[in-house]
């Protein structure tokens, strides 16, 4: 198997095909990636890690995603109301952290975006006495990319670089910042373990 096919299937996907982030043979839906982000009300998040194949069976995301220019929106008037969340996939980075870019609205005028920073992992679990391996996303990290503020991302290497111009309501776009992440490759030794 060569390097490329071995890449495949550690991350999933090498680059965004579609604005969906592929996982055996579909898009993850926007509802399952909702679950990772963090409520403006809250300072940290409350769920850190997500099944994949459970979220996927999930009744919770039976309502189907549909594209809206470069991102999978998710509509369900039962969880979001009026709103909407919506992701794109934007790609992997050299130390196989994953880069996803997501908006919501809640039916008003605000467009809440955020950047996360995720891997990918499996593990053997027990359900009802019978095993099973279990896909998961974990958050690694969470960037708030402000409220209808214009944000350009540039992922390169182990970096990610942010270019924003905040909103300022009726004075328009402020000047552009730029900042970047970085995200090496760690690996617990069996000595680090908790």
């Amino acid at each position: 198997m060569g390097a490329v096919a071995l890449a495949v299937l550690a991350f999933g996907q090498l680059a965004a095909e579609g604005p969906g982030w592929v996982w055996d043979g579909a898009e993850v839906h926007p509802g399952c990636i909702r679950e990772l982000t963090t409520a403006l009300s809250d300072r940290l998040p409350v769920v850190a890690a997500v099944d994949l194949e459970g979220c996927r069976r999930s009744s919770r995301y039976s309502s189907p995603a549909e594209v809206a220019g470069s991102f999978l929106r998710w509509r369900d008037p039962e969880q979001l109301g009026r709103g909407y969340f919506e992701y794109r996939y934007l790609g992997v980075l050299t130390s196989g952290v994953h880069v996803v870019r997501v908006r919501e609205s809640g039916g008003g005028s605000g467009v809440f975006q955020d950047l996360l920073f995720l891997r990918t992992g499996e593990g053997e679990v027990l359900e009802t006495g019978r095993p099973r391996v279990r896909h998961h996303l974990t958050l690694v990290g969470s960037e708030s990319l402000g409220d209808r503020d214009q944000v350009t991302i540039e992922l390169s290497g182990a970096q990610v670089t942010i270019r924003r111009r905040r909103f300022r309501g009726s004075q328009g776009w402020g000047p552009e910042e730029a900042s970047t992440r970085r995200f090496e490759l760690h690996v617990l030794a069996p000595t680090e373990a908790p």
